[in-house]
């Protein structure tokens, strides 16, 4: 056993793995790929992740550096990823130990061990109970925390509070709430019924895409604006979690996270995993480790939760598919909608991408066989497609840029005490100059 050698990758620009020996009393056969260790680097001590065990290298066993420490009992990086993010080093170029680095919560990049926040929460505070919410005024996301707080003065789970970390943190710094340990036992998944009926062609995907929940088979869900998408997507991550699995949903933007978790939140009676920017490197570490651990059977996140191990894999959704925020523009650049395809492959389950406006790259794999579509034409409910009209204003006089036609409709709604909401396309440019009679 003494002649095994490690591959690590470790966190630089340089497109390669390093060998190291064992730690000492380490018995190197029994390590897993996609556990850290903490290792020397030139004049530093930092975390790499065990890619494979081997007998060979390029580089003399007696040259060697030793690795220091084994840092987890068991690997926290699940097969699955471990082999995504090596294919998407390989596919977007990029440095191998980099990608890792990326793929893992800030706290889990260091060369020391996290504390365990698996039972973190917030409750409020003495000081907290006595304050009046009515006085907070403008502050009105932090009224609503401490009147979520002071009804549950034993605590509740980061998951549960639709606010951000600032708004946390100005709370604690007031000392009106606090982090503390959840010793309530784990919730079983529950599901509500739905709030909405199903309309005849969400009911029609919904029943296509649960006939294929035991395999990998790739949708395009294209609705227009308004056809209930979330719905279908309600429907299928409950059957998902009814067979015992997890479900991992992608959102472009930070901004669509709140109003998601809510429906999610009222539809299912279950610890729900929130991975964002917005978050503490705490509150991520506790909400990823809630995933790996298969406590929180759905998982919803922006383009990094791609990453996120999980204990029982069933379904991923891509909201919105076609938005370039899914797109990671700097440092390991990749996409998560391409990730998410190629991770549902490799785990045999489906893919749903949502879109009113599918991508080009979407529809060309439908129109190849690749991706199946399944549309939902109408809206939902009571609500219809806005009317349109298109204004050829070269033919008519213009007061500051805009038409009579365009004034009369803008007084109209004014006169009427609503609101009315003009799209410039340019801010104070102006590269041509028109005659709108002659052109």
């Amino acid at each position: 056993m003494s002649n095994l050698i490690l591959r690590i990758a470790v966190p630089s620009p340089l497109h390669r793995s390093f060998d190291y020996l064992p730690p000492a009393g380490i018995e190197a056969s029994k390590l897993q790929p996609g556990t850290r260790l903490r290792i020397p680097f030139g004049r530093r001590t930092v975390t790499g992740v065990l890619l494979a065990v081997g007998n060979e290298s390029g580089i003399d066993a007696h040259k060697l550096k030793r690795a220091l420490q084994v840092l987890d009992a068991e690997a926290v990086i699940s097969s699955d990823v471990m082999d995504m993010v090596q294919w998407a080093s390989d596919y977007y170029h990029h440095p191998v130990g980099d990608a890792f680095c990326a793929a893992l919560p800030a706290l889990l990049r260091r060369d020391r061990q996290p504390a365990n926040t698996d039972n973190a929460g917030w409750r409020i505070t003495r000081a907290g109970q006595s304050v009046d919410t009515t006085t907070l005024g403008h502050a009105a996301r932090q009224a609503r925390v401490m009147a979520l707080l002071g009804a549950q003065p034993q605590g509740i789970p980061r998951s549960a509070i639709d606010a951000p970390a600032s708004v946390l943190r100005a709370l604690t710094d007031k000392g009106w709430i606090e982090t503390c340990t959840l010793d309530e036992p784990p919730v079983e998944p529950t599901v509500t019924a739905p709030v909405h009926t199903l309309n005849p062609a969400q009911r029609q995907a919904v029943d296509t895409m649960l006939a294929k929940l035991d395999s990998f088979t790739p949708f395009l869900l294209a609705g227009v604006t308004g056809s209930g998408k979330t719905e279908v997507y309600l429907e299928l991550i409950a059957s998902t979690l009814a067979r015992q699995q997890q479900a991992l949903v992608l959102v472009p933007e930070i901004g669509l996270t709140p109003q998601l978790l809510a429906r999610f939140q009222r539809r299912f009676q279950a610890p729900l995993a929130l991975l964002h920017s917005g978050l503490t490197d705490q509150e991520r570490l506790a909400a990823w480790r809630q995933a790996r651990s298969g406590e929180a059977p759905v998982i919803i996140g922006t383009r990094s939760a791609i990453f996120t191990p999980m204990a029982r894999p069933g379904l991923i959704v891509v909201d919105e598919e076609h938005d370039a925020s899914l797109k990671q523009q700097d440092g390991f650049r990749y996409s998560a909608r391409d990730l998410a395809v190629w991770r549902a492959r490799q785990l045999d389950i489906p893919v749903v991408l949502g879109s009113a406006t599918p991508s080009l790259e979407s529809l060309l794999n439908v129109a190849q066989g690749r991706y199946r579509q399944l549309d939902l034409p109408e809206r939902t409910g009571v609500a219809v497609q806005p009317t349109l009209r298109l204004i050829d204003v070269r033919k008519q006089p213009l007061q500051d840029g805009l038409s009579q036609p365009l004034l009369e409709r803008i007084r109209q709604h004014l006169d009427a005490g609503d609101q009315v909401l003009l799209f410039l396309n340019r801010r104070g440019f102006a590269p041509t100059l028109m005659c709108y009679d002659c052109d």
